[in-house]
């Protein structure tokens, strides 16, 4: 492409993330982009990239209404004005490329909705940055082109590096984290990461690009790490697994499945050997053929490469994966879910207790897989740790809660969900 056939390009929010764009574009370069317009509230506060004042704009409505600009780029988050600037440039007749998932996973019904009646295309790599190889897998076979069995997804580095720096030093969630915010991988409000927000963003997206759908999807239970232990992770360790906060999506029959909450993962698997801040995805499809893909999960390089890939996509005149369907879709009772779990009771030391909770999971059709009891760290109680065989997660709960009413039971009972590829 010559340089006279430059796609325009203005981008919408000068902080982080949107720096390391300009700086691409305007001090580096790259062929077929042309940087025209840069838009932020605060121009004064210093950036590591510099520009001439004839591109900088405190007022976004100039960018959009710019006949000249052929992409917006929009990085400054949340829901609006953020929304406003991505349907005003889509009516405009612009592309777009954005690094919202928040705005997606609220709102992309009506965004996507309105791109397809418009024929513009959406870019959002970057709203995947640790695994936006997977939305290039998306693109080179067609939306919804396979029918995946399950998608099992680490997709916050935050979390993931919070849970291996317990899991590799001993320390508590507490200690962890504020490990990550002194280190810049964590907020000073992490609630997002932490009680897994982020995650369940990514995934609504995700879900909509397996099923080629962009009507907004249903609740689905969403559980964060803050009540992850030192001690839960040790005896996971002990069992060969790892402690991860997973993003899940499974199918059956046209049904999902779809979960965000701590999971034991085999420590040999794809997502049990991911340590720090990295993000990974294991997908099962149709036929059993299971792929994955590994990347950084944050920061302001992995974040202007994907979306520099998203403009020069557009820039080439190449179809994006965008769900383009209104097609309502089915998600299964949570309660009729099954799977494996691991539980930590904090029961009495008494002869009879263990016979008392393995006759109230028996009654609940749950059979037991293995049982340790570890020494005791209290005198009020042990830890008595269990996994189970697949179980109904509804007769699961009920269990607990028979369990937790035991008068010889001291504390709630640990419940983690466990992830293997034949689960």
């Amino acid at each position: 492409m010559s340089a006279g056939t430059s796609k325009k390009v203005a981008v919408i929010g000068f902080g982080n993330m949107g720096s390391g764009v300009v700086e691409a574009l305007y001090e580096k370069g790259v062929p077929g982009l042309e940087l025209t317009r840069v838009v932020d509230i605060d121009l004064e506060t210093p950036r590591p990239v510099t520009v001439p004042a004839s591109y900088l704009s405190t007022d976004w409505h100039q960018a959009v209404n710019d006949p000249a600009i052929d992409i917006i780029v929009e990085l400054i988050g949340g829901i609006e004005p953020a929304g406003s600037i991505i349907s005003e440039a889509l009516r405009n007749g612009k592309d777009v490329v954005t690094a919202n998932k928040m705005l997606l996973a609220h709102k992309g019904q009506e965004i996507f909705s309105l791109a397809a009646d418009l024929h513009r295309r959406i870019g959002f790599r970057a709203s995947f940055v640790g695994c936006h190889a997977l939305i290039h897998e998306f693109q080179q076979a067609g939306v919804a082109a396979k029918s995946y069995r399950r998608i099992y997804a680490i997709l916050n580095g935050t979390s993931n590096y919070i849970l291996s720096t317990m899991t590799r030093e001993g320390k508590s969630f507490e200690q962890a984290l504020k490990e990550a915010q002194e280190k810049g991988l964590a907020e000073t409000d992490p609630s997002d990461d932490v009680d897994g927000i982020d995650t369940a963003n990514k995934i609504r997206i995700l879900l909509g690009l397996i099923t080629n759908s962009y009507r907004t999807v249903q609740a689905f239970p969403i559980e964060g790490i803050r009540n992850i232990t030192a001690q839960d992770i040790r005896y996971a360790v002990e069992l060969g697994y790892s402690i991860k906060l997973v993003g899940v999506i499974e199918q059956n029959e046209g049904r999902f499945n779809v979960a965000v909450h701590p999971a034991l993962v085999p420590q040999t698997s794809l997502l049990g050997t991911l340590e720090g801040a990295y993000n990974g995805t294991e997908l099962e499809d149709e036929y059993g053929v299971v792929s994955g893909f590994v990347a950084p999960g944050a920061g302001v390089y992995p974040t202007t490469d994907a979306i520099v890939k998203d403009l020069l996509n557009i820039a080439g005149g190449e179809s994006l994966p965008m769900p383009s369907s209104a097609e309502e879709l089915s998600l299964g009772s949570t309660e009729a879910a099954e799977r494996r779990y691991y539980l930590r009771f904090s029961a009495v030391d008494q002869a009879g207790v263990l016979a008392r909770i393995s006759d109230i999971f028996w009654k609940h059709d749950i059979s037991i897989a293995a049982v340790i009891q570890k020494e005791a760290v209290s005198r009020d109680f042990v830890p008595l740790v269990m996994t189970t065989h697949l179980a109904r997660e509804g007769n699961l709960q009920e269990a607990v809660k028979r369990v937790d009413r035991m008068e010889v039971v001291r504390a709630e009972t640990r419940v983690i969900r466990i992830l293997n590829a034949d689960t």
